[in-house]
């Protein structure tokens, strides 16, 4: 079973007693004794004097893309302050009289999720200020498999692209800040706690670790892993599943022929995946209360699916098959004008070749290069052989 940072702090208690510590941390801050990360802090004599929540709020409730307001922790009476809410950055404020920032959040893996950049943003302000920052490092659920585009044009990048990092990196969270400190003269005295019996090769479910859930919308790891391709369809006037039981498992909208798109995904017999006609009634989010006609589907080889490629198929297959009601979204989130899709690949190229009619395994040999090149790249950072 692997072991958590977190699980080996009784090993570190001694460099934190006497520090004021702020820890940055949401619901996936726990031990493998289900415990909060803050009370394993308080309950051993650590003295914790702020906290700092990513997207979704400290405990995970808020929707995706909403703001979060700062409070007060009615438990430990410590001031929680959110990094995305008015600010992404922590402030001077903030920051102020603190001496160590722990981070201790469960990452799902993939470049266009939150986590890591407020992770990144952390690190930079401490940086300047000569705070140390403590990871308790986590699994990387999805293995050490590293895939898809990076964001080579910097006006492509967002608060869900950026720092070089291919779409799929590979890397654990402790391994990413060490990637961060290194690669981008962060300047900070960066401590990783690292884990026990994980490897790269591991996939969550082969930890021995119950699931913790990082967001609303990834309650399995099944959707964590469709996760990785699925989301980009949230560049597109097409559901994804959010606002039903199954995020990243339903595809779907109310002018698709479903019917007839099954037909066209079995025609591909995708390695990996196993796909059923699928209505749906989303409670929230796009074509809430609507009936939506699309797909579920089955991740049935987790070492052998390609999400990515197998997204970008689903894409194009529909705007083919409605030409008249596929959209390209301008406005989800960060878009403001621009194409999210291009925002999520980090490119406009990948949209332009769906545009032309290419599919999934030819667009993915674009991005070959960029992979090879950040493997060479990160490897240095490795903890975990």
């Amino acid at each position: 079973m692997t072991i958590l940072g977190i699980d080996n702090i009784s090993n570190h208690i001694k460099k934190l007693k006497g520090k004021r510590i702020g820890l940055l941390t949401n619901a996936t801050g726990i031990n493998s004794k289900m415990e909060l990360s803050p009370d394993v802090l308080i309950k051993n004599g650590i003295n914790l004097v702020a906290l700092f929540g990513p997207e979704h709020g400290i405990w995970g409730a808020a929707p995706d893309g909403i703001p979060v307001k700062d409070t007060i922790d009615p438990r430990f009476n410590i001031p929680v302050y959110s990094l995305y809410g008015k600010t992404k950055r922590p402030t001077s404020d903030m920051l102020s009289g603190i001496d160590v920032i722990i981070y201790d959040i469960q990452d799902v893996g993939l470049r266009f999720y939150t986590y890591i950049y407020s992770l990144a943003y952390m690190m930079e302000e401490c940086g300047k200020r000569g705070i140390k920052v403590i990871i308790f490092d986590r699994p990387n659920p999805l293995s050490g498999k590293i895939s898809g585009p990076i964001v080579k044009d910097k006006k492509f990048s967002s608060f869900v692209g950026g720092y070089d990092l291919t779409l799929r990196y590979g890397l654990t969270i402790g391994e990413i800040g060490r990637y961060y400190n290194d690669n981008f003269k962060m300047g900070v005295e960066l401590e990783v706690i690292p884990m026990e019996g994980w490897n790269h090769n591991m996939y969550y479910d082969e930890t021995g670790l119950l699931w913790n859930t990082p967001s609303p919308a990834i309650p399995c790891f099944e959707n964590a892993l469709l996760y990785s391709g699925m989301c980009l369809f949230e560049g597109t006037n097409i559901s994804l599943g959010r606002g039903t039981s199954h995020p990243f498992k339903y595809i779907g909208a109310p002018w698709i022929d479903a019917r007839n798109l099954i037909k066209k995904i079995k025609e591909s017999n995708y390695r990996g995946l196993s796909v059923r006609e699928r209505d749906f009634m989303p409670y929230s989010s796009r074509y809430k209360n609507k009936i939506c006609h699309g797909i579920e589907l089955f991740v049935t080889d987790k070492r052998n699916i390609e999400p990515i490629e197998i997204a970008i198929d689903l894409i194009s297959t529909i705007r083919s098959m409605h030409k008249e009601m596929f959209k390209w979204d301008t406005a989800y989130h960060e878009a403001k004008g621009r194409h999210h899709f291009d925002l999520l690949m980090g490119s406009d190229i990948y949209r332009k070749e769906i545009e032309k009619g290419k599919r999934g395994a030819e667009i993915s040999q674009i991005w070959e290069k960029d992979i090879k090149n950040f493997k060479e790249k990160v490897g240095r950072y490795y903890i975990y052989e």
